[in-house]
C-alpha cells in the first residue's frame, strides 16, 4: 500500500528549492555525454563513450593516436562524423544543434590544429571571437595572462610561429568567457616554459567555474593539473580516475606505455 504523503505547508517554497538544487547539479555538470558513438561512413570509431564533466574542474582525455580522442571532441561539436548517443552541455540537449548554436551555448573548442586568421592581426582575431559573446574578456585580461602576445598584437597572426598560434588561440577562448572550453592538444609545439603557463592558465579557468575539457599528450602535465583523468582506448573509456589513482593504479603504462614512476621528479612522461 502506497501512503499519500502529506501536502507540504510550503508548497512554493519546496517548488523554487528544487527549481534552484536542479538548477545547480546543471550548472556543476557542465558536461553529460551517454552512450555516445561516431562513425566515418560505415568506420565506427567512438563505440558507445560515456562521460561528464563538471564546472569547475579540468576533465582529461589521455590515450594512444587512433584511439578517439580528437573525434570525441568533434562529435561534441557536432563537427565531421556522424554521431548518435545523447550529449546534454550545460544542463542541455545539443541534438539538432549545429556547431555556431554549441558555441553560443558557452562552448569554445580549440582544435589540434589551430586556425588563426592568417591576414587578420593578433588584435583583429581576438576582438573576432569577442564579438561572439555579449560580454567579452577585456583585452587587459587577456594580456595579463598571455603577455607574451602583447608585442604581437598589430601583426599578422599567419606570421607567428605554430607555438605562437596557439597562444593566440587561448587568447580567443579567454575573450568569450566561455562556460565550457574544449581543447585538443593545446601545448603541442610550445617551449616547456609556454606549457607550464598554459598549465596554470587552465587551473585559472578552473577557479573561476569553467569546465575545461582537455585532450593531451603530455602526461606530465595532466598530472599535474586534472581533476578528473579518463583513458580512452579503441573508442571506449577504459579507464577513469584522479590523478594520484592513475599513479597508484599504474595504468599510464598499461594502456599507454608510459612509466610515470620511473620518470625523474617532476618530469612526468610525454606520449
Amino acid at each position: 500500500m502506497c501512503l499519500r504523503p502529506e501536502p507540504s505547508p510550503l508548497p512554493g517554497r519546496r517548488k523554487r528549492f528544487f527549481a534552484i538544487l536542479s538548477l545547480r547539479n546543471c550548472i556543476l555538470e557542465a558536461l553529460q555525454v551517454t552512450n555516445l558513438k561516431a562513425y566515418y561512413g560505415k568506420a565506427q570509431v567512438l563505440q558507445g563513450l560515456n562521460l561528464r564533466a563538471e564546472a569547475g574542474a579540468v576533465t582529461a582525455i589521455l590515450g594512444r593516436n587512433g584511439a578517439g580522442k580528437t573525434t570525441f571532441l568533434k562529435s561534441l561539436m557536432r563537427l565531421g562524423p556522424r554521431v548518435d548517443g545523447e550529449i546534454a552541455i550545460l544542463g542541455k540537449s545539443t541534438s539538432g544543434m549545429s556547431a555556431d548554436a554549441i558555441a553560443r551555448l558557452g562552448v569554445a573548442y580549440m582544435p589540434q590544429d589551430v586556425r588563426v586568421f592568417a591576414r587578420l592581426s593578433v588584435l583583429e582575431n581576438i576582438q573576432v571571437a569577442a564579438r561572439t559573446v555579449p560580454n567579452p574578456r577585456p583585452l587587459s585580461e587577456i594580456l595579463d595572462v598571455l603577455p607574451e602576445i602583447e608585442p604581437k598584437l598589430e601583426q599578422p597572426a599567419g606570421t607567428l610561429s605554430g607555438g605562437q598560434q596557439q597562444l593566440v588561440g587561448i587568447a580567443r577562448s579567454l575573450s568569450m568567457r566561455c562556460r565550457l572550453l574544449l581543447m585538443d592538444e593545446p601545448t603541442e609545439g610550445l617551449m616547456p616554459r609556454l606549457v607550464t603557463q598554459v598549465g596554470a592558465i587552465l587551473r585559472r579557468l578552473a577557479t573561476e567555474g569553467v569546465a575545461v575539457v582537455i585532450v593531451e599528450q603530455n602526461v606530465g602535465l595532466i598530472l599535474e593539473i586534472g581533476h578528473a583523468i579518463h583513458i580512452v582506448e579503441k573508442g571506449v573509456i577504459k579507464w577513469q580516475g584522479t590523478a594520484e589513482d592513475v599513479i597508484s593504479a599504474k595504468v599510464i603504462d598499461r594502456y599507454m606505455g608510459v612509466n610515470v614512476l620511473d620518470e625523474p621528479e617532476g618530469k612526468a612522461g610525454t606520449l
